[in-house]
């Protein structure tokens, strides 16, 4: 495990909000070139959608009107079925899914728990920009399992998407209300950091005292292109990313 120098989330987000693409210098890592250890990174990925369909039937029972409601409804049923499949790919090899996720989900529910935002707007945003970042992200680093893992990975976060119906939710609120972007945006970038520490943990492990340790220098542009896809999502709802 390598350590690196204490930084807080809103530190490492202003870094790689700051520049997408680094330049390509000495042994350059990507994402695709790890080999993560099945039980841990599933159990990981798992720990973590299950907090997205806890938070998206939070949302869901929160909403202002029912065809937000109909709307998140199709998010909860996407999440749940990818949890579902998440635990598939442990339980099919006779590896405990519960035991799996142990590990992870006092960071899982700690990343949910500040995603909950000051209102239901926050808390969609959170879940739309969480998801994204988290599925780009586990989807990258997947390439190193072993094949058969990988493809049930891939297919579990790939199959289908709740990006639509998010979107569709979040324009609808900026529409209506335009003073939602300026909070949205900052609210964005906030979040961004605490998504990059989940993955920071899934890479490099814990510390000591439990918290994620910050990637190496030579991995950073690995997980400045995962932001730039967040950049582009953010650009798609009209928010300065």
């Amino acid at each position: 495990m390598v350590k690196w120098f204490d930084r807080t989330p809103r530190d490492v987000t202003r870094q790689l909000l700051r520049q997408h693409r680094v330049p390509v210098v000495g042994d350059r890592v990507l994402l695709t070139d790890l080999r993560p250890e099945t039980t841990a990174f599933v159990g990981q990925a798992l720990a973590l959608e299950l907090e997205l369909v806890a938070q998206a039937g939070r949302a869901l029972d929160g909403a202002p009107d029912l065809e937000a409601r109909v709307a998140l409804a199709e998010v909860v049923r996407i999440h749940s079925s990818r949890a579902s499949a998440l635990a598939h790919i442990l339980e099919s090899d006779d590896r405990d899914a519960a035991e799996a996720i142990a590990p992870y989900a006092d960071a899982a529910r700690s990343l949910s728990q500040t995603g909950e935002g000051a209102d239901w707007y926050e808390q969609l945003l959170a879940i739309h920009v969480t998801s994204g970042l988290l599925s780009d992200f586990f989807v990258a680093a997947s390439g190193g399992l072993p094949e058969e893992d990988r493809d049930a990975m891939l297919r579990a976060l790939r199959d289908e998407s709740a990006h639509a119906e998010l979107v569709a939710l979040l324009r609808r609120a900026i529409e209506q209300t335009p003073r939602l972007s300026d909070r949205l945006a900052v609210w964005g970038r906030r979040l961004v950091g605490d998504a990059l520490l989940q993955m920071y943990l899934a890479v490099n492990g814990p510390d000591d005292s439990g918290r994620a340790v910050p990637s190496q220098p030579r991995l950073e542009p690995a997980f400045n292109d995962i932001v730039a896809s967040h950049t582009r999502r953010m650009d798609e709802l009209g928010l300065t990313a």
